[in-house]
């Protein structure tokens, strides 16, 4: 044995097989306990930390597999050995099912139960370090899986970074066109919330919003800057970049430059189906390019732009809108544009 000593609850109705059982397993260096049943044992059990159980099958009040329930239930780590006569082998067998670690037949072969039962502490000891090795690896997985999402959210950030310095770029040509890029994910993640979208999406919009208009890099000063009237051929070469915003994001891994390549190629489609690049109509049309759709006109209404010096004030904007609806607007995200026009003005004010 070991030095440290196991504890070993010893439960006979029998004084004299207890006081045997005792002095034995003492000398092999076993702490014992003794009950003269089942419910002084589950008492004792309910106190102390028992290694194993010599439990009497047949006891007075209180039955073995009675005691045997109440002890797995309080200390399932405990191993119980069955003390059974030889004609009860089936009960036997039917408290192994229950939980029992094993069975002694009486009267006792005191080496073999000995053995039995340094049996039943070694199966304990690998449960309990297997129980151990696992709480530690869950440990380990619950720390490495902590470590994934730090190292996610700065890829994230990383890469949501460059899509934002991309589309900045704009700046550079239309210091208003910027503004309105930093403007325009906060307008749709608020229509987004007011539709009662699932967070997840909210945030994604919010982040792929900005892209919409990522194309313009690659549309020629003269037209995107012309203060007057567009002519056809420019017209249709200012359309252009809804598709050239998409062929920059596709391919990304990333969910956001997914739907960021989703909303710069549909952000200029209509409801009824006149818009473009692709006339798609209704519900057809992505739910980001709808909901970037109204933001990106309110905006446009509400803010100076190089073919129109002066804005149009907040009232006008809204009934120039509302008389698109159902032909350039979703009905739905109307209404969610005038619900959250509260936090939309806060954010319009802000620097």
């Amino acid at each position: 044995m070991n030095a440290q000593q196991e504890t070993l609850l010893i439960v006979d109705d029998e004084e004299l097989i207890r006081q045997l059982l005792k002095v034995k397993f003492s000398a092999e260096n076993y702490q014992c306990l003794t009950a003269s049943n089942g419910i002084e044992a589950v008492e004792l059990v309910k106190g102390i930390q028992v290694a194993v159980v010599l439990l009497d099958i047949n006891m007075p009040g209180k039955t073995g597999i009675e005691t045997l329930k109440e002890i797995k239930a309080l200390r399932p780590d405990t191993e119980v050995i069955m003390a059974t006569a030889i004609n009860d082998i089936d009960v036997a067998l039917k408290c192994i099912r229950l939980g029992a670690y094993d069975y002694a037949i009486k009267p006792f072969n005191l080496e073999v139960l000995i053995h039995i039962t340094k049996r039943a502490l070694e199966h304990r000891r690998l449960v309990l370090e297997n129980r151990e090795y696992q709480l530690g690896l869950e440990k380990k997985v619950v720390e490495r899986t902590e470590e994934l999402r730090r190292a996610l959210n700065q890829l994230k950030e990383a890469s949501l970074d460059t899509i934002f310095r991309l589309s900045r770029a704009a700046e550079y040509k239309d210091e208003d066109t910027g503004t309105h890029i930093r403007r325009i994910g906060h307008y749709v993640a608020e229509i987004a919330n007011t539709m009662g979208l699932p967070s997840e999406q909210v945030e994604a919009f919010l982040y792929a919003a900005p892209m919409h208009d990522i194309g313009k890099i690659g549309i020629p000063d003269h037209i995107l800057l012309k203060p007057g009237k567009l002519t056809p051929e420019e017209w249709e070469i200012m359309k252009q970049h809804t598709v050239i915003g998409a062929s920059i994001l596709e391919g990304a891994t990333s969910e956001v430059i997914k739907q960021g390549a989703v909303i710069a190629l549909n952000h200029h489609e209509r409801w009824d189906g006149s818009g473009y690049p692709n006339g798609l109509k209704g519900e057809n049309i992505p739910l980001g390019g709808r909901i970037t759709a109204i933001a990106d006109v309110f905006d446009a209404l509400t803010s100076k732009r190089p073919y129109r010096p002066s804005s149009f004030s907040v009232p006008e904007a809204l009934k120039m809108i509302e008389a698109n609806v159902g032909k350039q607007f979703d009905p739905e995200i109307y209404q969610a544009l005038q619900g959250s026009l509260k936090n939309i003005l806060t954010i319009r004010q802000s620097p």
